[in-house]
């Protein structure tokens, strides 16, 4: 009779063991995801800068791509140019060629501390290219979204970012954001599209306003 009781016991005890080693793995499981995803949120740039307004621009001329970025990679934006040289009697206030766009980009992925790149998920324009429209004299035609027509792996560069790196074709959009000579170090957030060798000069929002 002692030896039955002293076998209950014992398995028991062993099914006790185990279930507390379940628990104990589950609890270890949940805790490292939870870890992971911190640890993504933490490695994603875009997280911490929040929102941040992209301007792809010569500095020169009445055209602008206005871009705003979000943390989820999400965007929204605009591209005008104004060309007051092309008038007629339906439009003495000269033409507009105007993009209105959103897409998104894919998380970020880390080559340095200032230096990640996105591949463009999607992009879509309001109105397809070369439809045309008449307003308070002014002549609107629907275009491409300048800067990103050709866009596939795009470049995010943070500030800090040493210019000597940096694209010459990056470089070249962004040297009119520079008061004087290029720094050393880039001073804003910058955007490269590297088929469209386009460059996007960015600030948070908060900067921006």
């Amino acid at each position: 009779m002692k030896k039955l009781l002293a076998a209950a016991l014992a398995l028991a005890l062993l099914l006790g063991a185990g279930c507390a080693n379940k628990e104990t793995n589950t609890a270890s499981s949940s805790k490292t995801e939870t870890l992971k995803n911190t640890e993504t949120e933490q490695e994603n740039p875009l997280t911490a800068s929040g929102v941040l307004n992209f301007v792809y621009s010569s500095g020169a001329g009445g055209w602008s791509t206005q871009l705003s970025l979000q943390s989820d990679g999400s965007f929204t934006g605009r591209y005008e140019d104004t060309d007051l040289g092309d008038m007629g009697e339906e439009n003495p206030n000269g033409t507009v060629y105007v993009c209105d766009f959103s897409g998104s980009f894919s998380q970020p992925g880390k080559v340095d501390d200032h230096f990640w790149t996105m591949e463009l998920e999607y992009l879509s324009t309001q109105k397809e290219p070369g439809e045309v429209t008449y307003e308070e004299g002014s002549k609107y035609v629907s275009a491409e979204p300048n800067g990103l027509e050709r866009a596939q792996e795009v470049w995010l560069y943070l500030p800090g970012a040493e210019t000597k790196d940096l694209p010459e074709e990056f470089l070249s959009w962004a040297t009119s954001a520079f008061s004087g000579d290029v720094p050393e170090q880039l001073p804003f957030y910058g955007l490269y599209s590297v088929n469209d060798q386009s460059g996007f000069v960015g600030f948070p929002v908060e900067e921006t306003a």
